[in-house]
């Protein structure tokens, strides 16, 4: 699996890219198409942002943003956000 992790104002460490591949991989469960997320890293003057987008033929432009003081609790919230949408457009399908 190639990540495409890019990280605004702040490193990009080895705990983030770990957390967002365990994202990943419990995502990859349901759909392998998961693996060509695109997540977007923001840090900003009152937390964080997390970006994902994703465009595939089976999943056209699907994208979720979350904003949190607390890093981990964004990429959680963000995560959960795009599996919602995900599920809604499967069930639109």
């Amino acid at each position: 699996m190639s990540l495409k992790i890019k990280c605004e104002h702040m490193e990009l460490t080895d705990s983030i890219k770990s957390s967002v591949a365990g994202y990943i991989e419990e995502m990859m469960v349901i759909d392998p198409e998961f693996k060509h997320i695109h997540v977007d890293i923001i840090k900003e003057d009152t937390g964080y942002a997390v970006d994902l987008k994703m465009d595939t033929e089976e999943f056209n432009k699907v994208s979720a943003k979350a904003h949190n003081v607390n890093l981990d609790e964004c990429m959680k919230e963000a995560f959960f956000h795009f599996e919602k949408v995900i599920e809604k457009k499967v069930a639109h399908q």
